[in-house]
């Protein structure tokens, strides 16, 4: 059974369509590179998950989450945890009748009946039928509509028949008529506000196709529109504006229209950062869920995240690329991030312990948190390249104060074996991470000898060689001031040129036209003929 992976690749064939249909951006460069561990698990294809050492709830998922998101959620974990796979079907088949969605329903009434599964009582054998005949029906009636849009040529009465045919399409899970209707509304925006609202659509569809690259595309343009809205806003706001909104009305009007902007701004940042972890860019990743409001988080985003999973994106996405100061400062002390962290506090627990070095304590939780890391849909197949990082981190962290340092203690911080952490030692060694040498005999860790005279020899060269080039353009300097040299400048007008050409004429300046020879000792200046080169100075 693999429900979740069928979409997958069904939406990877639909990207290939859509690139054709609309422009796509996004660099894959500046990726974190990742040496898996053949003992390492690999969560990837069809993995199976065990969480009876943890307190995870099916209700979590369904609380937090609504629409398509918490339908492909339960289905991802119908397919990886064998434990829950009965109960998960059964919740996504009674939320998938709240749509149009009937391919993914019948999918799931089939594999019900494959792993025996019995039907609820209230099974509506009907729905099926019921629910493709009124989606029939209404697309032609939204067809029909458009059609009559277009012949009566109202641009907004076109713009929005797309939108609402590719609403259709989106409830219906046909991700590409959605995106295609909702990017030829694009030649209907008359404002930025159009602008950014069909932005927003494709970027939904895009997403639930998981076509990464157009989501940061489109993600660019929104963020683009909507600061020429706030400048088209700060200029038309006037003092004399703001004292003629006497009407409190007005004044409400306005506030609403900047919450909302805000709302926007950090659903573009979840967007962003979601399609910036999938393309394994962790540290832009993290950057974007930080400038998602707490607040924008628990009220709006049901249908896209749950605060719990953004700040377990973080911690992972930060303790794998942030430095520590960045941990403290941006995450710790932040205001925003502490009421994330109130919600989690295994996951606060897990920041607090790398940041104070309790690197076993660290690596423990990480372990206990593991399973359901490997359940969410966005983080499992980043979950080995992710911890794996992390435990890099830790171990160069953990090395950098010492001379040497006994292996067996450094395995039994890490909760790891001796041979384990040799591998991981010895790929560090050779990536350049770590500057040291291991005696394998005696497992001892050491720092490699650096010649430290030929070090300071090699400084002081430099520093000769800096100030030398400072002391030539010193004189060179002085001698053209004391010479009274100009140089002609090309950028000056040739009416100003000249105006200062007649004014030294008048005052009788009569300037030698000379060279400056500045790698000469004793006689610095030189006539012109005397020099071998054509060049001169004017």
């Amino acid at each position: 059974m693999n429900l979740s992976k069928n979409f997958e690749n069904n939406n990877i064939n639909l990207q290939m369509d859509v690139q054709n249909l609309v422009g796509s951006s996004g660099d894959t460069n500046n990726n974190i590179s990742n040496q898996q561990h053949s003992t390492k698990l690999s969560y990837e294809g069809n993995y199976q998950v065990n969480i009876s050492s943890t307190n995870f709830e099916l209700e979590t998922i369904t609380s937090s989450y609504t629409g398509l998101m918490r339908i492909y959620r339960l289905l991802y974990i119908a397919d990886h945890c064998l434990s829950l796979r009965t109960e998960a079907l059964l919740i996504s088949l009674k939320y998938i009748q709240e749509t149009h969605f009937i391919s993914l329903y019948k999918q799931i009434v089939d594999e019900l009946k494959k792993q025996n599964i019995p039907l609820p009582n209230d099974f509506d054998s009907t729905w099926y039928e019921k629910t493709q005949r009124n989606y029939t029906n209404k697309l032609e009636k939204l067809d029909n509509d458009l059609r009559n849009f277009r012949t009566n040529s109202i641009k907004d009465s076109i713009r929005r028949g797309h939108d609402d045919l590719g609403d259709h399409y989106l409830d219906a899970g046909d991700f590409f008529n959605a995106v295609r209707c909702y990017v030829r509304s694009r030649d209907y925006c008359v404002t930025p506000r159009h602008m950014i609202t069909m932005c927003m659509n494709v970027i939904k569809a895009s997403f639930y196709m998981q076509n990464w690259s157009n989501v940061l595309s489109y993600v660019s343009k929104a963020e683009q529109a909507i600061e020429s809205l706030e400048t088209t806003t700060k200029s038309t706001t006037t003092p004399s504006t703001i004292s003629s909104m006497i009407n409190p009305m007005d004044v409400t009007t306005t506030n609403n229209i900047i919450t909302s902007d805000a709302i926007l701004a950090s659903r573009l940042k979840v967007y962003a950062g979601i399609a910036e972890l999938a393309t394994k860019r962790y540290k832009l990743a993290a950057r974007h869920f930080l400038g998602v409001s707490f607040d924008h988080c628990s009220n709006y985003f049901q249908d896209l995240i749950s605060p719990q999973t953004l700040i377990q994106y973080v911690c992972l996405c930060s303790l794998a690329t942030f430095e520590r100061f960045e941990l403290h400062r941006l995450i710790l002390m932040s205001p925003n991030m502490k009421q994330y962290l109130e919600l989690e506090p295994s996951i606060r627990d897990i920041l607090h312990k790398f940041y104070e070095t309790s690197y076993s304590s660290c690596i423990a939780l990480m372990s206990q948190y593991e399973p359901i890391f490997a359940l969410d849909q966005y983080l499992a197949p980043h979950l080995c390249t992710l911890y794996y990082e992390i435990r890099h981190r830790i171990i160069i962290t953990y090395f950098l104060p010492y001379k040497n340092a006994c292996m067996k203690t450094m395995a039994h911080q890490l909760n790891t074996t001796i041979d384990l952490l040799e591998d991981e030692l010895v790929h560090l060694i050779r990536s350049g991470k770590i500057k040291a040498r291991i005696d394998s005999k005696n497992k001892i860790l050491y720092v490699a000898d650096t010649d430290q005279r030929w070090y300071a020899y090699q400084h002081a060269l430099t520093i000769t060689k800096q100030s030398e080039k400072i002391t030539r353009a010193l004189l060179l300097r002085s001698a053209i001031i004391k010479a009274n040299l100009s140089v002609k400048d090309d950028s000056i007008p040739q009416s100003n040129r000249s105006l200062n050409n007649n004014n030294n004429n008048n005052n009788n300046i009569n300037i030698s036209r000379r060279q400056f020879v500045p790698n000469m000792m004793g006689n610095m200046m030189m006539d012109e003929e005397d020099l071998s080169d054509d060049g001169t100075m004017n």
